[in-house]
Order: structure tokens, then sequence, then C-alpha cells
């Protein structure tokens, strides 16, 4: 006889489980440990979910589609297309990386130990690129648009949001602002300045002391 969901019980497995993944990672939770904190049985939650990924891609996609909005009413909050454009690097590969205790990082988790050849449940990823393929079209000048054609550049922004992903639940924390600076002005104007912020002051380099004779 087939078991009947009840209702609330399905968000009160999402709540668990987000909390489970923040806190220890994707691969240290187990089902029976969703279960517990969901205060049910284990066969019970596999009448809602037949695996824990299943019960991540469930989470996931609502809460980086909430980063990315945040990241954007922030970016159009910025005064000059250079600084919007910046913004969206910081954001990208220092904020949504470091959001709710590295939760990003339990994706990457996840696919890591998934069977190979096994495809992704849904479309995700494109939607993530088109977002941000839009997102920096606002911010460039009209004869640097090509560089967002077919989505190319975003997925290469998005493929190095992985590797900032990493370092931040590593805590390899470099400088993501310099990071956002050389790529901010590479789109912009193909050229490497000291800042990305236009009323930024210049940093002062310390002059390199003479050779003892």
């Amino acid at each position: 006889m087939a078991q009947i969901k009840k209702s609330g019980m399905r968000e009160a497995i999402l709540e668990s489980a987000f909390d489970l993944f923040s806190r220890k990672g994707y691969t240290p939770t187990t089902m029976a440990e969703i279960a517990r904190t969901s205060n049910m049985t284990v066969a019970n939650l596999y009448v809602y979910f037949d695996s824990k990924l299943s019960i991540l891609y469930e989470i996931y996609q609502p809460w980086l589609e909430q980063q990315l909005a945040a990241l954007a009413e922030s970016v159009r909050k910025f005064r000059t297309p250079r600084s919007r454009l910046r913004r969206i690097f910081i954001g990208i590969w220092g904020d949504i990386p470091a959001a709710d205790h590295s939760f990003a990082n339990a994706l990457i988790e996840a696919l890591a130990v998934a069977p190979k050849g096994m495809a992704k449940p849904n479309t995700l990823l494109i939607e993530v690129e088109s977002f941000l393929t839009g997102l920096i079209a606002e911010c460039l000048p009209e004869e640097q648009a090509h560089l967002v054609q077919d989505d190319l550049l975003a997925h290469v922004i998005w493929m190095a949001f992985d590797g900032f992903v990493i370092n931040q639940h590593l805590g390899d924390l470099r400088d993501i602002g310099s990071i956002a600076d050389i790529m901010t002005n590479l789109l912009m104007d193909g050229g490497v300045r000291t800042t990305a912020n236009e009323e930024a002051a210049p940093v002062k380099r310390p002059r390199k002391k003479a050779a003892a004779k």
C-alpha cells in the first residue's frame, strides 16, 4: 500500500537538509540524519525523495536564484558601468561562495561523487549563464557587447565560480577584489588599471631600496 505524503513534511525535510548540508557538508550528511532531524523514519524519507542528491537539487536551485537576485539588486545600485561590472565579479566569486557557510560547496561535493555520466536533473547551469550574460551586458559599452554573445563568457565565469567556492570552503581567500579589477578592465577597455572603482585612490607602491655597494 502506497504511503500518503503529509502536508508540511517535504518542507521539514528541506529545512533539515539545508541546515545539515550548510554545517557539515554534503558528504558527511546521511539520509538517516536528515530523517532524524525531520522527525521521521528513513523509510518515510524515501517516500518524498529517492536520494540525497535529489534533496540537494530541490534546495540548491531556489537558494542560488535568491542569491543571484540579491546580487542583481546590489549591482544596479552602483553609479557607473565599471563599478557595476566589478560588483558582479565580487558577488559571483566572493559573496555567493561564502554565503550560508559555503553552502555552494555542497553541490560540488555531490557532483564529485556522482556516478560517471550521470545527467544533471535540471537546466540550472543554462539558466544561470543566461542570467549572468544579461547582467554583464547591462554594464558593457556597445562596442564591447560582442564579448557576451552565446553565453560563452558567462560559462567561463561560472566555471571559475566552482574554484572560488572550493577555495572559500578551504579558507584560501585570495584577493578577489584585485581579480575583479583585472576582469572588469579587460572587459571594459582591454586594459588593466589599479582599481575598477573610479572613485578609489590609486595604490601607492613602495620604492625598491637601492642595493648596498
